[in-house]
């Protein structure tokens, strides 16, 4: 027969075998909650087993459901699901009525993840003297060149399986790793060296815009953080917990003084080291942290690991990609992804995101700006051809009402006959645990 030991009533208890835990509970006069009457419709028996987890039953379907909705750690169970084999440690979660007020909340959406822990990568970049260039800016100029910035930063860090955590006025955190992403040490290093690119690109319209000069620092740690969704109502967000978030603060900060542009710890790079080319390394004391540390400057990625290419789980010759959390879409609005060398335009309809190739077939222009009409269509917004948006097939060619009228005319022709009547590319897409999966065919 099996032993509870339940916390925090540090009171033990025999436990027969087939016996669920609440129901030994409530034996033995312990006010374990279970608003939905053990049924396993709730969460509010769940239980955190500190020993024997190795002694409790595999979770049953329905407990695997609420699970999986909680993103619980696989110490966390329900105890009206729970039977043992073996004696265990327990530590009950919900204590009083605002426990079980606040668990009930949490049962009825997605609350996130309720906390675990795990070794990922963690990523800061900052605009070096964005202070300065404030100064002398409009508060719209402002916004917008922040937003250019993030748009572009944001779109590389969630194609290499990455996610946003946070942003701070001119600064971001971004995390690798938090679904056990494959790889996920070198996709960090990988975005940090596109998003150094891609500030690269942008330097001369910086210059000519607002004749300043635009440069970033990034850092990035490996180390054991708490994963969880901290706060109430809209304001609830993923959140990082621990000192390996403040460490990968300070790498980042550490640039400053060292005239680099990407550090990361001796702890990524001990993961990364065939991966990557070393421009120089550092011994040296941060604020905050007792002992020194060593710090690589890292300059690129080393042969074939230039052209890693992005996760994909293949399901019936269909590879989908994640492509990070469902992105925040207004109706209408949209979202320029990159999947490896493909460029992909993401637009919302009806509460769905729909996913295209970024290039009308008939000209070659980019689709962004284009609309989805009420006829299950997209209107490519440079000469008004239709294509259905389920299957890409052409409904309308060239449907601009001035070229149409024109039409006779030589350059009308031109515009009408500058391709074949070709579909549009049209992606597959799918939310699952609240990231969006892109389905490329072939």
């Amino acid at each position: 027969m099996a032993n509870i030991h339940f916390l925090p009533d540090d009171k033990s208890f025999e436990c027969p075998e087939n016996i669920t835990i609440l129901k030994t509970a409530k034996e033995n006069n312990i006010a374990h909650a279970n608003a939905c009457g053990g049924k396993g419709k709730c969460s509010t028996c769940r239980v955190l087993v500190l020993k024997g987890l190795e002694n409790c039953n595999k979770p049953t379907e329905k407990e695997q459901k609420i699970l999986d909705k909680l993103h619980a750690p696989a110490e966390m169970r329900l105890a009206c699901q729970t039977t043992l084999s073996g004696d265990i440690t327990l530590r009950r979660l919900v204590l009083n009525d605002e426990d079980i007020e606040f668990t009930s909340i949490m049962g009825k959406k997605d609350f996130g993840r309720l906390g675990e822990s795990k070794t990922i990568a963690i990523l800061f970049s900052d605009i070096r003297g964005f202070t300065s260039i404030s100064e002398q800016l409009l508060p719209y100029d402002i916004v917008f060149l922040l937003n250019r910035y993030y748009s572009k930063m944001v779109n590389i860090i969630e194609t290499n399986s990455g996610h946003i955590i946070n942003y701070m006025g001119d600064g971001l955190m971004a995390s690798f790793g938090i679904n056990d992403e494959e790889s996920f040490e070198i996709y960090a290093i990988k975005a940090a060296i596109e998003m150094l690119d891609a500030v690269d690109e942008m330097k001369p319209y910086i210059k000519t815009m607002y004749g300043h000069d635009f440069e970033i620092g990034i850092g990035i740690h490996l180390g054991e953080v708490v994963i969880g969704n901290i706060g109430a109502g809209k304001t609830s967000r993923l959140t990082l917990v621990g000192d390996a978030v403040n460490l990968a603060s300070r790498i980042e900060s550490a640039n400053k003084e060292f005239n680099s542009s990407l550090l990361i710890s001796e702890e990524h790079y001990k993961r990364v080291e065939e991966a990557v080319e070393v421009k120089d390394f550092v011994r040296t004391n941060l604020k905050g942290v007792k002992d020194r540390i060593t710090l690589y400057e890292i300059s690129g990625l080393k042969g074939a690991y230039t052209e890693l290419q992005t996760e994909f789980v293949l399901e019936d010759n269909v590879r989908w990609y994640k492509c990070g959390e469902v992105p925040q879409l207004d109706e209408g609005a949209y979202k320029e992804i990159k999947i490896d060398d493909r460029n992909i335009l993401l637009i919302k309809k009806l509460e769905r995101i729909f996913a295209f190739e970024d290039k009308c077939p008939h000209m070659g222009l980019k689709l962004r700006g284009s609309k989805i009409n009420d006829k299950g269509e997209i209107i490519c917004k440079w000469h008004q051809t239709s294509f259905c948006v389920e299957s890409g097939d052409v409904r309308n060619w060239c449907g601009n009402k001035i070229i149409q009228m024109m039409k006779n005319f030589e350059f009308a022709q031109n515009v009408i006959n500058a391709t074949e009547q070709t579909p549009l590319v049209v992606y597959k897409t799918k939310v699952e645990q609240g990231q969006l999966l892109v389905g490329i065919t072939g």
